[in-house]
């Protein structure tokens, strides 16, 4: 008879493999040494099976192992359950659970702080949205002006966001709340100024918390409209776009210097400008028409400065996740894994032999 370890096992290979669109015998060809017959077992929990043959269908479902034998953190089955969470990519679903499972470990080993939540009650207007974005600008001592380093001040109000390739599949991101601390994570394929204005938005759904409360009486789709809004003045806070804007005679060269300086995306800046009432439709199409060139920022003496490039991630987590290794307290290869792809294990530095207090001190000193 089949344990219930068994059948959960079995569940989530099932899943696993139906995610990635293979059947039972192209599993079992990918991995040898099964037919279909033992694989369609495995999944109904009628078969145990065994710790190399785990390793061999991880390997062929692209799934770290921990996933089969685990419970996921119940944030990412609350998120799963989620209207506003539906169609949302496989690959983007995959690297959100795989956060959120790291983030869980690492809070549950004492590799991150403990944070003190800063929340917002999620806007239920335009104009909410825009008083929030000012708050949270505030926040962070950044009242007006371009907002750079997105991910270390996203990293500051208590969202960990990581960039990563997710190919054209791959959506622009996703949230999930694992304790106190928000993990997102951004599709690094996607243009610069896009995969800002994608952080952006889910810094708004971090803040606001719970954005899709029963009490919150409005759709998800206008909801969703709303942290778009929240995203456009955190990025582009009014009265400093206008300052820029009137700084130019050229009206295209001032929505490039806005684009560029504050590193939006041309889309973004134009549907901006012609929302503050800056330019009409007419304008707006104008402008979508005819974007900047290379020759227009050598002009406009500024250059383009990229942002979230794949990989990388959140400045303080990387420091941390180091001087854990460092300290004897995670493997060369789990820190690798830990920093998704932005080191090689052989570029780590040498371990340091200290004591467990000595562990201790070094992380509470750590910012």
């Amino acid at each position: 008879m089949a344990t219930t370890s068994e059948v959960k096992i079995g569940e989530r290979i099932a899943r696993a493999r139906q995610d990635l669109r293979l059947t039972q015998v192209e599993l079992a060809a990918e991995i040898g040494g099964l037919d279909r017959t033992a694989v369609a077992k495995i999944e109904s929990g009628r078969r145990k099976v065994s710790a190399s043959e785990l390793v061999r269908l991880a390997g062929a479902l692209n799934r770290p192992i921990d996933w089969f034998v685990t419970e996921s953190p119940p944030a990412v089955v609350s998120r799963r359950s989620d209207p506003a969470s539906g169609g949302v990519s496989e690959i983007l679903d995959r690297t959100i659970e795989r956060l959120a499972r790291d983030i869980d470990f690492l809070e549950r080993d004492e590799v991150l702080p403990p944070i003190s939540e800063r929340r917002l009650e999620p806007p239920t207007t335009f104009e909410g949205a825009e008083t929030a974005a000012a708050e949270v600008r505030g926040w962070i001592s950044a009242e007006q002006g371009p907002l750079l380093d997105l991910q270390r001040h996203a990293e500051a109000l208590g969202l960990l966001a990581f960039s990563l390739d997710l190919g054209e599949e791959g959506g622009d991101g996703a949230y999930v709340a694992v304790e106190k601390w928000g993990v997102a994570v951004i599709n690094g394929h996607t243009d610069p100024g896009r995969r800002r204005f994608s952080l952006a938005h889910e810094l708004g759904h971090h803040l606001f918390a719970d954005a899709y409360a029963p009490e919150v009486t409005i759709s998800v789709g206008e909801t969703e409209k709303i942290i778009n809004a929240f995203a456009v003045h955190f990025l582009l806070p009014r009265s400093a776009v206008k300052d820029t804007w009137n700084s130019f005679d050229d009206r295209r060269m001032g929505a490039i210097a806005i684009a560029v300086l504050f590193r939006a995306s041309w889309s973004a800046v134009t549907t901006h400008l012609k929302n503050l009432g800056l330019i009409d439709d007419a304008g707006r199409a104008a402008f979508a028409a005819d974007p900047p060139t290379p020759a227009d920022f050598i002009e406009l003496g500024e250059r383009w400065v990229s942002e979230l490039d794949s990989p990388s991630v959140p400045p303080q987590y990387g420091r941390r996740v180091i001087s854990a290794y460092r300290g004897g307290r995670l493997t060369a290869a789990r820190t690798v894994e830990l920093l998704y792809g932005t080191i090689r294990e052989e570029e780590l530095p040498a371990q340091q032999e200290v004591p467990l207090e000595g562990v201790r001190r070094e992380f509470e000193a750590l910012p």
